[in-house]
């Protein structure tokens, strides 16, 4: 393989990359030319046009009634809307009740009561005594340190 192989392929490859990007930009550039302004169309866009359909020249007779419905339609549609946010807001307003409720929430213990049964605690138990002073869990066991190769 020849060192000049690699640059000649990248020049070749970059020449295909910029051709397309050349070619997508001129097609844009005619295509916002036909729509938005009245600029002049080359022969190979004038195909293109001539197939499209052409809009309606007047609306249908039947607008009015479209029109009167398509109103009703909307109308219900914003009066279920303006609903569930009432509803929404509702709910809400529960939950926020809801949240203060469980946040005063207590619980007590009715030792009196003949349902209560404590549990059983023995002397014996290894975490029932407060001299040792390690807490719930056992010590922290030490890190090992492994020798380092010199």
């Amino acid at each position: 393989m020849k060192p000049s192989t690699v640059p000649i392929f990248c020049g070749f490859a970059l020449t295909a990359m910029s051709t397309a990007v050349l070619s997508h930009w001129w097609s844009l550039r005619q295509f916002i030319a036909i729509t938005h302004t009245a600029a002049p169309i080359s022969a190979r866009s004038a195909p293109l046009l001539a197939q499209a359909p052409a809009p309606p020249a007047s609306p249908p007779a039947a607008a009015p009634a479209t029109n009167k419905s398509q109103k009703d339609f909307y109308e219900s549609l914003i009066a279920k809307m303006n609903g569930l946010q009432s509803q929404n807001r509702d709910l809400l307003d529960q939950l926020a009740e809801t949240n203060r409720d469980i946040m005063k929430l207590e619980f007590r213990v009715d030792t009196h009561s003949e349902s209560f049964r404590p549990l059983p605690v023995t002397e014996d138990s290894p975490f029932t005594s407060l001299d040792d002073k390690s807490g719930v869990l056992p010590p922290r066991a030490e890190p090992v340190r492994f020798p380092t190769q010199q």
